[in-house]
């Protein structure tokens, strides 16, 4: 007898395994390979994430960081509500592109989330 197909027991099996691992089995690599190979080349590992700037110091990242400071001195005459609505745009706003998401990714693993 053979078994059949359930959906909900193939969304199970799919929501088990992470991206990373069945991206990993996709390409036939190991988990170990694929860390080594594919995911360490994630943005924000500790050098710079604009090519060519060894610094980590680039244009982009220095008006990012006059940004910050601006953000920085609004916070201080938020509430904790107005700041917690604040942040949740700006953080949708800034995920809204592939390098960010990879940063976020990164950022999420480093702390194991």
């Amino acid at each position: 007898m053979s078994k059949r197909f359930s959906i909900h027991d193939w969304q199970a099996k799919i929501n088990e395994q992470g991206f990373d691992q069945r991206l990993a089995q996709q390409m036939g690599m190991s988990n170990d390979e694929f860390e080594d190979q594919v995911a360490s080349r994630d943005i924000g590992d500790g050098g710079s994430s604009f090519p060519g700037d060894d610094s980590g110091y680039s244009p982009a990242a220095a008006k990012a960081r006059d940004y910050i400071e601006t953000f920085k001195k609004e916070y201080r005459e938020m509430s904790d509500d107005q700041l917690d609505e604040f942040s949740v745009e700006i953080i949708d706003h800034l995920l809204n592109n592939t390098a960010a998401q990879a940063r976020a990714k990164v950022f999420f693993a480093k702390k194991g989330i």
